[in-house]
């Protein structure tokens, strides 16, 4: 009875990927004037980056996870808590994630030429990430959480409502800051090394008209959270919860926003680069 009342919880996010893995590639067919070779080019993209995205999740799940070795189940892992798995680094790093897959494929899918690319982006980015919460689901670290599946959600969300608004897209950036963590060795999975990670949203001066042509266009506000000591390779004995602001130099603007290097740092955050208020709790 347990079991099945775990699978009727897990299931439906797995049906879940399936109709928007479908809907996603159907709606790269509905380019109306394209002829039917074009339509099956622009299916293939979607379809080809959603099976990639999806075979490394599952690769790495199965090798660092412990994916399909138990029976599924749920799990309530709680937010932001002291008494949760990471503090709820990991919720952050599950957005972070999810927005940065829905813009990698936006990427890719703005490459071929697929219309409406931001929708189809957040609707393959969503599915694959769900796809990802059913293979927890099977392990015996984690279990399918409801709290993960909301955080893949909104960093998805994010990702299209950026791209749909430009203005705000010009404004802000969701970045990851990491440096391994003192406990960290390469045995230990990268992907859950916390204590060397920090999630951030900046907001750029450059993106406001009243900086743009001044030398405050090179400053940015940033806010984000960070744990420490969650982990077990942590050498930190106490573990911590931390919420920042910071006011830094916006590289982004400072390596140019339309070259590699700056659309790269709109995702990325080297440490120490800013000045930080810290709150510990």
């Amino acid at each position: 009875m347990q079991t099945f009342t775990q699978l009727r919880i897990v299931l439906p996010s797995l049906l879940l990927a399936i109709v928007l893995s479908l809907f996603a590639t159907q709606q790269a067919t509905a380019q109306s004037g394209l002829s039917s070779d074009s339509q099956k080019e622009l299916k293939g993209v979607v379809a080809v980056d959603l099976s990639l995205a999806t075979l490394a999740i599952s690769t790495w799940g199965i090798s660092q996870w412990g994916w399909f070795k138990h029976s599924p189940v749920a799990k309530r892992e709680g937010w932001f808590g002291k008494d949760t798995h990471a503090g709820g680094a990991d919720k952050t790093g599950h957005l972070y994630m999810s927005y940065l897959l829905s813009e990698l494929f936006m990427m890719d899918f703005k490459r071929h030429g697929v219309r409406h690319p931001e929708r189809k982006a957040a609707l393959s980015a969503l599915a694959a990430m769900t796809v990802l919460e059913f293979g927890d689901a099977t392990s015996s670290k984690y279990g399918f959480s409801s709290e993960d599946f909301i955080a893949d959600a909104v960093g998805v969300a994010a990702s299209w409502w950026l791209a749909s608004n430009p203005v705000w897209d010009d404004r802000i950036d969701l970045r990851m800051e990491y440096w391994p963590s003192n406990g960290y060795n390469l045995k230990n999975d990268a992907v859950s090394d916390y204590s060397g990670m920090k999630h951030l949203i900046a907001l750029k001066a450059d993106g406001f008209s009243t900086f743009k042509n001044t030398p405050l266009k090179f400053l940015e506000l940033q806010a984000g959270y960070y744990t420490r000591g969650f982990r077990t390779f942590d050498k930190q004995s106490s573990p911590s919860r931390h919420a920042y602001l910071g006011l830094g130099i916006s590289l982004p603007v400072l390596a140019g926003k339309n070259t590699k290097l700056g659309k790269w740092l709109s995702y990325i955050q080297p440490p120490g680069l800013y000045l930080q208020a810290d709150k510990r709790f």
